[in-house]
C-alpha cells in the first residue's frame, strides 16, 4: 500500500477502498477455495456415476460372453464328433469300394465261374483284407501305394 494520496481524494476514501479490496480479496480467496474443493467433489461424484453406469452396462455383456463361450465349446465338441464320424464313414466307403473292385475283378476274370466267384467271396468273409484309409495307406503302414 502506498502512502501517497491521490490529488483531490480524501484519505478516508482511500482507506475505505483498501479495506473493501482486502475484504473482497479474502472473500475471493474463500470463493476460489470453495470452488476448488467442490470441483474435486464434483469430479469424484461424476467418476462414481460413470463407474456405476459402466458396471450396469458391463454385467449383461459379461453374461452374454459367458453364454457365447459355452455355446462355442458345445459347437466345437459337436464339430469334433462330426469329423470323427465323417472319418469313420470315409473309411467304410473306401473299404466297400475296394471290396467291390476285388469282386468285379473276380467276376471279369477270363476263367471266372460262379463257383470260383462264390469261393472268392466266401474266402474274403473268412479272411477280410485289412482296411486302407483314403490316403492309400494301411492303418499300420507309413508307405503309400
Amino acid at each position: 500500500m502506498t502512502t501517497e494520496q491521490a490529488p483531490g481524494s480524501p484519505q478516508w476514501a482511500q482507506i475505505l477502498i483498501s479495506a473493501l479490496g482486502l475484504l473482497g480479496g479474502a472473500g475471493g480467496l474463500s470463493v476460489l477455495a470453495t470452488v476448488l474443493v467442490q470441483r474435486r467433489k464434483l469430479r469424484a461424484d461424476a467418476a462414481g456415476a460413470l463407474t456405476e453406469v459402466a458396471l450396469t452396462l458391463v454385467q449383461p455383456l459379461r453374461s452374454r460372453v459367458a453364454e457365447l463361450e459355452a455355446e462355442a465349446l458345445e459347437v466345437r465338441e459337436q464339430m469334433a464328433a462330426s469329423q470323427r464320424e465323417i472319418q469313420r464313414l470315409r473309411a467304410t466307403v473306401w473299404e466297400l469300394t475296394r471290396t467291390l473292385e476285388r469282386w468285379r475283378a473276380a467276376i471279369m476274370a477270363p476263367h471266372a465261374t460262379v463257383q470260383r466267384i462264390r469261393l472268392a467271396v466266401a474266402d474274403e468273409d473268412r479272411h477280410p483284407h485289412p482296411p486302407r484309409d483314403p490316403t492309400g495307406q494301411h492303418p499300420d503302414d507309413d508307405r503309400t501305394d
